[in-house]
Parts: structure tokens; sequence; C-alpha cells
């Protein structure tokens, strides 16, 4: 039996949870504005074809673009509540914030591991 380091997954899985039901609990307030994009598929780097990648690669700038301004409107959402703004609100601005990095970093993590994927399989 193979074991898998879950510890880390169980915690970014945690902290989504978290934030989701954060999203939920507060969806009439002030920190429910910003929308979150939609994630890019990231193509098998072994099979992919170098224009599929180059496609990838700009949809994930794209992306990019849109997540830094989804943490940009959080920032501005927590500003806007000024010091009326609770511990609570603070705490799930930051699990948004932090559950967003975190896809961010994976997809980028993706499509690197998919270019490897094609480099090593063109080089053959």
């Amino acid at each position: 039996m193979q074991n898998f380091p879950t510890t880390g997954l169980i915690q970014k899985v945690s902290k989504l949870f978290i934030a989701c039901a954060a999203f939920g609990l507060l969806s009439n307030t002030a920190l429910a504005e910003c929308n979150y994009p939609d994630s890019i598929p990231v193509p098998d780097g072994s099979t992919a074809s170098e224009a599929e990648l180059v496609a990838t690669q700009t949809a994930i700038k794209q992306y990019m673009a849109s997540m830094e301004g989804y943490l940009a409107c959080l920032d501005e959402e927590a500003a806007a509540l000024g010091p009326e703004i609770t511990e609570d609100q603070i705490r799930i601005r930051d699990l948004r914030h932090d559950a967003a990095v975190d896809e961010m970093e994976k997809l980028a993590a993706e499509f690197n591991a998919a270019v490897r994927a094609f480099k090593k399989n063109s080089a053959r």
C-alpha cells in the first residue's frame, strides 16, 4: 500500500471549505462582491501540441490577471468597511485571499509540469 502525503491537501481543502462556508454566511455583506474567476484546464503535456500549450499559456495569463483583480477586490471590500470591519470579516477575507493564491500556485505548477512533459516528449 502506497502512502500519500495528505496533510497539506487536507489543510488546503479545509481552508477552501471554510472560505466557501464563510462566503455563504456573508453573501449579503460587503465581503461578497468579488467574483472568483473560473479556473483554466491544463492539457496533458505528454500528448498536447505546442499550439495547445501556447493557447493554454495565454489563457493562464488572462486568468492570473483576473485573479489579481479578484485579490485587489478583496482588499478594496475590506478597506470599504473601514474601522467597522470585524475580526470575522478579516479572517474570512484572509481565507478567501489564501485560497485564491493557493489556486494560482497550483495552476502554475500544473502548467509548468505540462511544459516539462511536452519538452521531454519532444526531445525523443
